[in-house]
């Protein structure tokens, strides 16, 4: 018998994702973390340390819409929309820690940066420039920091950032 399928396009027979699965959505997820905190964040990533559960809840959440902007509106969810939901539930499950400053709250920092990154890469895609100033930036960090932004507030700040 063949295993059940991680496709969202083979629902309602769905599967459970495999351990590459989840290694690669893990690496693809915190590589660029990574090489944010040690370039231009300047952060020594081996001072950041981070929950391995909610990593993986991470992962499973951002799956799960997938299949739901499949099923329920028949469209593949895109790199913009899926760097949103994994700002998101970064800034839900706060999985990030930095060792050396307890009290700095590294998620707002990663968030924010994988949130800036998306909207750059995918403005550049359609031939428009981000503008993000020095305000934007910072209503961004409030907003991450004290406000419940719903992850289809994220996506649609994202996508008129975005073009």
């Amino acid at each position: 018998m063949m295993p059940p399928s991680t496709d969202p396009s083979d629902f309602p027979v769905f599967g459970i994702m495999s351990k590459e699965m989840y290694g690669v959505r893990k690496t693809n997820l915190l590589l660029p973390l990574c090489h944010f905190s040690t370039g231009e964040l300047s952060y020594n990533w081996s001072d950041i340390e981070f929950s391995q559960e909610k990593i993986n809840d991470i992962i499973e959440m951002v799956q799960r819409r997938e299949v739901y902007f499949h099923v329920y509106h028949s469209v593949k969810m895109g790199e913009l929309n899926e760097a949103c939901l994994n700002c998101f539930w970064i800034l839900k499950f706060q999985p990030f820690r930095h060792t050396q400053e307890p009290g700095h709250n590294i998620n707002i920092v990663f968030a924010l940066a994988l949130f800036t990154r998306a909207i750059t890469y995918t403005a550049k895609k359609n031939g428009i420039k981000p503008n993000f100033t020095k305000e934007t930036i910072e209503h961004l960090i409030h907003a991450f920091t004290y406000r419940d932004l719903s992850k289809e507030a994220l996506m649609a700040i994202a996508k008129s950032m975005a073009g």
